[in-house]
């Protein structure tokens, strides 16, 4: 098929007023699209992320089927998602639609045809990487990166690390497409730059006739077992425990539901089976000599745990710089600051307490950006006052639950009560409401909440409607005047701001403040459960001083970049990911290319190059209980 003729290439394009518009896809690019073609859209079309009630940008997410049936000859669809355009123009054709007439890619992130920067970068990689390249291959030897299926600056890092460990092990570089994408839906020109940084194949992860007949096999015998989240955690295949990532991966990208037993279940569980099967054979089968992921955690943890288990080094290099462990948790360091804050001086524990003091107490006041500037949670606790009362004027204790980002990995610190699963801890607390009418019961909108994450949270209020949502914009200041008393979590930000306007924060499983004293950290979920049924007697954590111990060590004295991204960049503009590129109101795009290319030189490409050794080595000597410090001013 010839897909250039499948472009829409023009962001301005406005379709013709007789024709109605579809946008394919619910994320990140569909938005795009739908602001850039003037709001004229009627629907969304989604694969995975439709339902009765479900909506985007408040226009229905309706299926495929259920758009055929109602199509008209009249509609014009755009396909607005990077990671599965070709997939699904696949799946259009065969629905008899034809391109260039009933729908379009979007494509403004060039990914389907070049744009200048993108035609110079690619010179300019092959120019800068074409000495390194490997001629003889000693014993097979591999190296896997990740490949990013759009522009991102990411890759230059990949180029170095990929390339220094080519240089070391004698071997060739291979990429994965990262979330499981197919490689039919690869980008033509994103190819075009890992060829030119010396990567020698994109591997197509397509099972055999054996391998698809285990996989078979496996999701059957699992199948038949998983009624339970706590069945999901703890499954186990080939002798690895995959059940923390499949939920991790499941959450970061799938409406949970309340069925577990539900096919959109039956079909996650294949799907994962088979990638597991996929690459547990790859890396057996061939020489592997370190295994470089993305953020190393969600769909990559399936890759990360078969390379660990078989031995071989895994780091994560995606605007997180790691060595990578089982099950891992980014968060890990945390369960060790009450240590770490003991190795400080006393005069060091002194500047951190008034530090802190002062920190929290602008916090209190309003700032957002006191002790993270590049933080996207921009909310202010000096939000007005609302004239009205915002809850039920009554004498019931007022419990206020903080939903957590389903788009942000699940798995934080580690351990939880609830399985592992935000949305397993939602549907308990929904369970208890329904046992405490002598309580109020609230679901606070997180303030930087995605558009899957009210479709979620407006399931559980439908679901257990003695949960009352009430809106992000509402001040810590009035919950209180108005009689809350507890906050519930995870393990979320408020632990470390509620309790020093005196509310309550009770936690949900390891967390940020797990070995501090100024939350409840009921360690099961019998602990959990006689905690809330019992709360007019619980007694305050009360220890607001290991509040300021923990600000100290987390935002003063810790250093959680040891091994920092940027470090790979000349300006902190070019090391952004999508998200603080958004924060910024920049688009991340082929744009950094000509920076990047503008402030290149030999000098810095060599210096750069040969400090790689010693970065690698500090990863992998690296570990969670040691206090890495940060220049104290």
């Amino acid at each position: 098929m010839n897909y250039e003729r499948t472009l829409l290439i023009d962001e301005h394009f406005v379709s013709p007023d007789e024709q109605i518009l579809y946008i394919f896809g619910t994320g990140v690019d569909a938005e795009t699209a739908y602001k850039k073609t003037e709001k004229k859209a009627v629907a969304f079309i989604d694969n995975y992320r439709h339902g009765e009630g479900f909506k985007f940008y408040g226009k229905p997410i309706i299926s495929f089927d259920a758009y055929m049936d109602s199509r008209t000859k009249h509609d014009l669809i755009i396909i607005a998602t990077y990671r599965f355009s070709r997939e699904i123009s696949e799946q259009l054709n065969r629905a008899g639609l034809i391109a260039g007439k009933d729908y379009y890619i979007w494509d403004e992130q060039y990914l389907y045809h070049e744009d200048e920067a993108t035609k110079k970068f690619i010179c300019f990689m092959e120019k800068t990487w074409s000495s390194y390249r490997i001629k003889e291959i000693k014993d097979d030897a591999r190296v896997l990166i990740p490949f990013e299926n759009r522009h991102d600056t990411a890759a230059i890092v990949y180029a170095y690390c990929g390339n220094f460990f080519a240089q070391k092990f004698h071997a060739k570089i291979e990429a994965y497409l990262r979330f499981g994408i197919s490689i039919k839906d690869s980008s033509p020109v994103i190819k075009k730059i890992y060829r030119a940084f010396n990567v020698d194949n994109l591997i197509d992860p397509i099972l055999n006739e054996e391998q698809d007949k285990e996989a078979d096999e496996l999701t059957e015998s699992l199948w038949k077992k998983l009624y339970t989240w706590e069945d999901w955690k703890n499954i186990h295949i080939y002798n690895i425990h995959f059940g923390t990532t499949m939920i991790r991966h499941f959450l970061r990208i799938y409406i949970p539901t309340f069925n577990l037993r539900e096919k959109k279940m039956y079909d996650f569980l294949k799907l994962a089976v088979r990638t597991i099967v996929f690459w547990y054979h790859y890396i057996h089968d061939h020489n592997f000599k370190v295994v470089l992921l993305g953020d190393g955690t969600n769909w990559d943890g399936y890759i990360r745990d078969i390379a660990i288990e078989k031995g071989i080094p895994a780091y994560a290099l995606s605007y997180t710089v790691r060595k990578l462990n089982y099950d891992f948790a980014m968060g890990e360091p945390y369960l060790y600051f009450d240590k770490m804050w003991g190795q400080l001086s006393q005069e060091e524990q002194n500047y951190g307490i008034q530090w802190a003091k002062e920190k929290i107490h602008k916090r209190l006041e309003g700032s957002v950006s006191e002790v993270d500037p590049s933080s996207k949670n921009k909310y202010s606790f000096n939000v007005p006052m609302k004239e009205r009362r915002v809850l039920d004027e009554n004498n019931k204790l007022k419990i206020v639950i903080f939903p957590h980002i389903f788009e942000e990995d699940s798995y934080h610190v580690g351990e939880q009560i609830f399985d592992d699963n935000y949305f397993s801890w939602l549907c308990h607390l929904g369970e208890l409401s329904e046992k405490t009418p002598f309580y109020d019961w609230y679901l606070k909108i997180h303030p930087c909440a995605t558009r899957r994450d009210y479709i979620i949270y407006d399931m559980i209020a439908r679901k257990y409607p003695r949960i009352k949502c009430i809106k992000t914009e509402i001040s810590p200041f009035q919950l209180k005047k108005e009689g809350v008393k507890f906050a519930l979590t995870v393990c979320g930000t408020i632990g470390q701001e509620y309790p020093a306007i005196g509310i309550q924060v009770i936690n949900a499983g390891l967390n940020p403040y797990s070995c501090f004293s100024f939350t409840h950290n009921p360690r099961s979920k019998k602990e959990f459960d006689d905690m809330i049924m019992n709360l007019e007697g619980l007694e305050e954590p009360g220890k607001i001083e290991d509040l300021y111990k923990f600000y100290a060590v987390n935002y003063l004295f810790y250093n959680w970049n040891v091994v920092d991204f940027k470090s790979f960049f000349e300006t902190e503009e070019l090391a952004k990911s999508y998200d603080q590129l958004e924060n910024d109101g920049k688009e991340i795009g082929t744009w950094r290319y000509t920076r990047y290319m503008d402030l290149w030189n030999d000098e810095k490409h060599r210096l750069l190059f040969e400090s790689l050794p010693e970065m690698f080595d500090v990863l992998e000597n690296w570990k969670p209980d040691r206090l890495y410090r940060r220049d104290v001013c």
